[in-house]
C-alpha cells in the first residue's frame, strides 16, 4: 500500500496551496487506486465507470455526479472518502463526461427517459459487482445525480444503508415560471419538435459550452476548484438541455416526493443557501412531505454555499465533508 494514503492534508488548508496538492497527493492517489473501465448499456451508448479498493474497507460509497459532470471532477472528494475507508464506484451518466453521446450535436444534453439512467447505474453496480459484499453501503449524490438516486432505490429497492443528497435536483429554478406550468411548456415543446425536428432541439434559451468567467459562476466561491472542473469540462464539452431532457426532467421531478416517500433509508439533504441552479423551494416541499413518513430525514442548510457545495471554498467545504463523515459513520 502506498505511503501517501495516511498523509492526508487538513481539509481547511487546500486552496493555498492547490497546485501543489494536486501534483503531490491527487494524482498519485488516482494513479494507484483508481480502476475505469466501461460497460455497454446498448450496442450505441458506452458508460464509464470508476472503481477504487481500499484495503481495509469500512463502507462502500456510490457517488452520483450531477449534470455536465464527469466523475474525474470529484476526484478530491474520492480522495476524501477514501481515506475514511471507502470503497468507491461512481458513473458518467449516458450523455455526458467520458460517456456515449446520444445526438449527432455531442453537446446538447439529452436523455429519453430518467428511468434509463437508473437502469444505467443497476446494470454498470451488476456488471462490477459492486454491492456483492456484507458492508455497509451509501449514496453521496450531487443535484441530477440525486434525483437519479432517489428513483433508482425506488425503483430497484437494494438495501442501501444512508444517502447524502448534495444540492439536489428536486425542482429546477425557472425563474418566475412556476413548476407545473415550465413542465407544460417544456410537454408542448418536446412534443412539437418530435413532429419537425430530426432530434431534439436546446430548450430556448439553451446552447452549447461556452466557460463562464469564475468572477459571474453560480456554482463555487472556489476559483481553484472551478478552473479544476472547467478544464475537464473542456475535455468533454457539454452544453445546455435539449426540450426533450427538461421534459424527461420534470416529468421525475413531479414524481420524487412520492416516490421518495416510500423509501425508509436514512436521508441528509444539504441545502446551498446561494443556490440559483435548483429550485430550493422544491427541496423545502420535498423535505417536509417526506420527513413527515420517514423520521430519518434530515436538512441542514450550508450558509453562503453556492451550488457545488461539494467544490466550494475549503472555510464551506471542510465542514460539509466532516459531517457527511459523521453522517456515514
Amino acid at each position: 500500500m502506498n505511503t501517501h494514503i495516511n498523509t492526508v492534508p487538513e481539509l481547511s488548508e487546500r486552496e493555498a496551496s492547490w497546485q501543489a496538492f494536486i501534483a503531490r497527493f491527487i494524482r498519485p492517489f488516482w494513479q494507484s487506486y483508481a480502476h475505469e473501465f466501461v460497460v455497454q448499456a446498448d450496442p450505441k451508448v458506452d458508460l464509464h465507470c470508476l472503481e477504487m479498493h481500499h484495503p481495509s474497507p469500512k463502507m462502500n460509497l456510490i457517488i452520483l455526479p450531477g449534470r455536465v459532470e464527469s466523475y474525474l471532477k470529484y476526484q478530491e472528494v474520492c480522495f476524501d472518502f477514501f481515506h475514511q475507508g471507502c470503497n468507491i464506484f461512481s458513473i458518467d451518466h449516458r450523455g455526458q463526461g467520458q460517456s456515449s453521446r446520444l445526438l449527432k450535436d455531442p453537446e446538447k444534453g439529452h436523455i429519453d427517459s430518467f428511468d434509463t439512467y437508473a437502469a444505467d447505474l443497476e446494470l454498470a453496480l451488476d456488471q462490477c459487482g459492486f454491492l456483492e459484499t456484507n458492508l455497509p453501503t451509501h449514496i453521496l449524490a450531487h443535484s441530477m445525480g440525486g434525483a437519479i438516486a432517489l428513483n433508482w432505490l425506488y425503483l430497484y429497492r437494494h438495501n442501501i444503508d444512508k444517502l447524502v443528497l448534495s444540492a439536489p435536483m428536486l425542482g429546477i429554478n425557472a425563474g418566475l415560471l412556476p413548476q407545473r406550468s415550465a413542465l407544460a411548456v417544456a410537454r408542448t415543446m418536446h412534443n412539437l419538435s418530435n413532429k419537425i425536428c430530426p432530434e431534439s432541439p436546446y430548450f430556448p434559451g439553451q446552447a452549447g459550452y461556452n466557460k463562464t468567467l469564475f468572477e459571474l459562476n453560480p456554482l463555487t466561491h472556489s476559483r481553484a476548484r472551478y478552473e479544476f472542473s472547467q478544464q475537464i469540462l473542456q475535455d468533454h464539452k457539454l452544453g445546455g438541455v435539449t426540450a426533450g431532457w427538461l421534459y424527461e426532467a420534470l416529468k421525475i421531478i413531479k414524481l420524487l416526493p412520492t416516490i421518495s416517500a416510500e423509501l425508509t433509508l436514512d436521508i441528509l439533504l444539504l441545502q446551498a443557501e446561494k443556490d440559483l441552479i435548483v429550485s430550493l423551494s422544491a427541496q423545502d416541499r420535498w423535505f417536509d412531505k417526506v420527513s413527515q413518513k420517514n423520521q430519518g430525514v434530515s436538512k441542514r442548510v450550508i450558509a453562503d454555499a453556492k451550488h457545488e457545495i461539494l467544490m466550494e471554498k475549503d472555510s464551506i467545504r471542510a465542514p460539509v465533508i466532516e459531517e457527511i463523515t459523521h453522517f456515514f459513520k
